[in-house]
């Protein structure tokens, strides 16, 4: 049978790293308390388990992870380790959104005319692939190409690279709401 643990007590962090957690019932005078104080608790060398995290809040781009425990100034505490945030996942957008938008802002003629004499892969344009794919994942193929593509595209329509990254940002994402 499993012995019972109290997690808010621990005597010590052990060399797994983990609080040695205290039993849930313990000696007291000679007897078996079977709801014992923090009083009782400290009385047989067992501290209080702390897990707070950070007073200041991450700065922008961080989180804080648990990183283990210690035993300082009288309790076992979990210590935490600012930690920089993952980048966004990909944006995706369906073929359906993207020409949508270029129809409306009256880009759709001049976007084809440039797309189609782009290749991606010999003797298949950019305008092909829009027109065949299933959606378009940001930063496909890989960075410098989908840079290469999306800075050649501002010149086309005689927008800026700033301009376009502003026109993708409105077109919604598959899996928006």
């Amino acid at each position: 049978m499993a012995t019972e643990i109290n997690r808010n007590f621990a005597s010590a962090v052990g060399a797994d790293g983990l609080p040695v957690y205290a039993p849930a019932y313990i000696m007291v005078n000679g007897r078996l308390k079977l709801h014992p104080t923090a009083v009782d608790y400290a009385a047989n060398g067992y501290k209080p388990v702390t897990d707070s995290m950070p007073s200041q809040p991450a700065p922008h781009g961080y989180h804080y992870e648990p990183s283990g425990w210690e035993d300082s100034d009288g309790a076992i505490r979990r210590g935490y380790t600012l930690v920089a945030d993952p980048p966004p996942p990909p944006r995706r957008w369906s073929r359906l959104s993207i020409k949508t938008a270029l129809a409306q802002a009256g880009m759709l003629a001049a976007a084809r005319q440039y797309l189609s004499a782009v290749e991606i892969a010999t003797g298949y344009t950019a305008w092909e692939a829009l027109t065949d794919c299933d959606y378009i994942e940001e930063g496909y193929p890989d960075a410098t190409k989908w840079n290469a593509l999306l800075d050649g595209t501002a010149s086309a329509l005689g927008k800026t690279r700033a301009e376009i990254d502003a026109f993708l940002a409105t077109i919604p994402t598959e899996g928006a709401q």
